[in-house]
């Protein structure tokens, strides 16, 4: 089962809050896909409360022309743990719990996806639309 690491490993990118109330840990894996693309894992939280996180996974691959952790990585992250059914092919979906259907098609998920076309295309400061959590999980000061 994969592990979450604890936020003071030297592998952990970034831990932030997101839009209104989410939480998206990600961490370097230290690997590559096929494509040469570095690989980073992710915990995404549906609110800062949260314990278990939505989606856990160490199979996003960043763009060759992103920093692992820029804002343009976590972007791109988030547009796929915002699709729903009928943005993408229906086997997309396959894997996924009940729990993560019902998010992706709640309006909560579809907030999130309007800030993350406002900051894509340059409607919003990207960067802006991330505040980062420290270790004892309160919001680091700007």
């Amino acid at each position: 089962m994969m592990q979450i690491p604890d936020l003071s490993e030297h592998r952990v990118l970034r831990n932030v809050k997101v839009a209104a109330n989410h939480r998206l840990l990600t961490w370097d894996t230290g690997k590559r896909a096929s494509t040469g693309q570095h690989k980073i894992g992710y915990a995404f939280f549906v609110s800062l409360q949260d314990e278990k996180p939505l989606f856990l996974g160490e199979d996003c691959g960043v763009s060759p022309m992103h920093c692992i952790d820029s804002a343009d990585a976590l972007l791109g992250l988030l547009s796929f743990l915002t699709l729903k059914p009928g943005d993408t092919d229906a086997e997309y979906f396959d894997s996924y719990t009940p729990d993560q259907l019902d998010w992706c098609k709640s309006s909560e998920a579809e907030d999130l996806c309007l800030c993350l076309y406002d900051a894509e295309s340059g409607d919003a400061d990207k960067e802006a639309l991330f505040e980062e959590i420290d270790a004892q999980g309160g919001l680091e000061a700007g």
